[in-house]
């Protein structure tokens, strides 16, 4: 379900002052070990002239060893904020071993046969690099590789070392997006030629101009770019094709579009910063840094985000006024909640603060006969028990007869049909919305589904007996999540991959 799009939208908004454009800009052309390069220098120098002009801060470093590198990332990654824009541009040799990327330094040795333990001790692991760059909160991340595809101790026209065909396939973290120079199983061209007089690689002539032009989108840009290398490379019988890894959340520009008149982007613009300083409003986490959000804000109330911040303003008090008394312990807040049911005449036994069969089922008496929207996951939980002790009255009544069970042949349990659900994400946000199942298979449903949020989406879930495993596609990002189909086949419960909590009804 689209649950995890509310993480997005309450843990990944910044705060819209801090968004400084830092690079750090690294070429490598003097090695001492493996074959030296022309163009790399260049091309990082080229690189970091542009993105200056574009307003990033660069850090940049040439011909660099280990020692040199790694303070060089240091510095560049101790100054990134959350909020900010992160550019990484290497251009030098790059390996694969294992499934890891490595980026090589100047001083790095060529390895005997078998030392490839040596090589990543003594190199940059690229994963490494991202994940530094993704755990300081930075809003966008973008990498540029253009390094290795292909082996120099085979040619020294490319950019590459090792015993395996360049560079391999990454899964870049989530709100990067990461560019190889070429496909896997090609080399990127230092150069077409010996003497030509191109100072730039293949790959980063094609790619200075487009920085710099206004209105072009990262995605479109990636686009426009591997098509010129593609015929550049073709024009000396060769084959480059650059690699993209596309995790980032929204649009990119490196350089906006004139202000001209009002386009999709300039529109979203506002409720992007609006996002951003309720991320602020919630990390200061005081009355008044969310009344302040809620009065800048008023003319914008009927949008969700607003909705957001009225009910993180609606869980905390104000500092006169006295705090209610709130059970901490789960143990507490199970014998609560069993007291609670037993109050409504949901029999859960003794309030020995054990979630026993008993108790299951009186908590599933009381969901189905009060037609609550809490899910069987949400036994124990604070909010569960506020529901309960909000409630008055005998709310369980007798159950009825048994009816035949049902069979457990697969085919005959089915998803097909409509479905209500709501999901409760971080900081007790709720989402509904409603999905209708088609059956594509002997265990497989597809569907498309809707919620609260105005998104949409289209869906596959896989139905082994009871459980459910499910993949919800929506634009920009995807969604898995398991769950588990009530015995009567009527409902079911599931949890998404950023931990929320879904409950859905069959409706229809």
């Amino acid at each position: 379900m689209r649950w995890m799009w509310v993480i997005y939208l309450v843990f990944l908004a910044v705060p819209a002052w801090a968004q400084d454009r830092l690079a750090l800009v690294i070429g490598n052309n003097q090695y001492e070990s493996v074959p030296v390069l022309q163009k790399a220098v260049a091309d990082a120098e080229a690189v970091s002239r542009q993105l200056r002009a574009l307003g990033f801060e660069t850090f940049e470093g040439l011909n660099l060893d280990r020692r040199g590198m790694n303070q060089r990332i240091s510095e560049f990654t101790a100054q990134l904020e959350a909020g900010d824009t992160a550019f990484v541009f290497f251009a030098g040799h790059g390996v694969e071993i294992d499934g890891e990327n490595y980026l090589l330094p100047t001083d790095i040795e060529t390895p005997f046969a078998g030392e490839t333990d040596f090589v990543k001790s003594e190199s940059i692991a690229l994963s490494n690099l991202l994940n530094r760059v993704r755990s300081t909160g930075a809003r966008t991340s973008i990498a540029i590789i253009d390094a290795c595809r292909d082996n120099p101790f085979e040619t020294t026209a490319g950019r590459s070392i090792g015993g395996t065909r360049g560079l391999g396939r990454i899964d870049a973290p989530q709100g990067m997006f990461v560019i190889f120079s070429a496909g896997a199983g090609q080399m990127a061209l230092d150069r077409l030629h010996d003497n030509e007089a191109e100072p730039n690689s293949v790959f980063t002539r094609a790619l200075l101009p487009r920085l710099a032009q206004p209105g072009l989108e990262l995605r479109s840009m990636v686009a426009d770019l591997r098509r010129e290398v593609r015929d550049l490379s073709r024009t000396v019988q060769h084959n480059q094709v650059p690699a993209y890894y596309d995790e980032l959340l929204g649009e990119f520009y490196f350089t906006p579009a004139a202000v001209a008149a009002p386009s999709v982007d300039t529109v979203t613009l506002p409720i992007e910063k609006m996002r951003a300083d309720l991320e602020l409003a919630r990390s200061v986490g005081t009355v008044s840094a969310l009344d302040t959000f809620l009065e800048t804000y008023a003319d914008q109330s009927t949008d969700y985000t607003y909705e957001i911040a009225l009910q993180l303003r609606a869980g905390l008090q104000d500092p006169e006024t006295p705090a209610p008394a709130v059970i901490q312990d789960s143990k507490q807040v199970m014998q609560a909640t069993q007291a609670a049911l037993n109050a409504l005449g949901c029999n859960a036994g003794g309030a020995d603060g054990v979630a026993g069969p008993r108790t299951k089922r009186a908590f599933a008496d009381y969901r189905r006969a009060s037609k609550s929207n809490l899910g069987a996951d949400d036994l124990g939980t604070r909010h569960a028990l506020d529901e309960l002790e909000g409630k008055s009255g005998t709310i369980c009544v007798a159950a009825p007869a048994p009816t035949a069970p049902r069979t457990t042949a697969s085919s005959a349990v089915s998803l097909s049909g409509s479905w209500s659900f709501k999901a409760t994400c971080a900081l007790v946000v709720k989402v509904t919305g409603s999905v209708r199942y088609t059956r594509a298979g002997s265990n497989k449903f597809t569907g498309s589904l809707t919620d609260s949020l105005g998104q949409k989406a289209n869906t596959v879930v896989y139905l082994n007996e009871q459980e459910l495993n499910g993949t919800d596609y929506f634009p920009g990002i995807t969604v898995t999540w398991r769950g588990r189909l009530s015995e009567d086949g009527n409902s079911f419960t599931g949890s998404g991959s950023t931990g929320c909590s879904v409950f859905a009804w069959r409706v229809g």
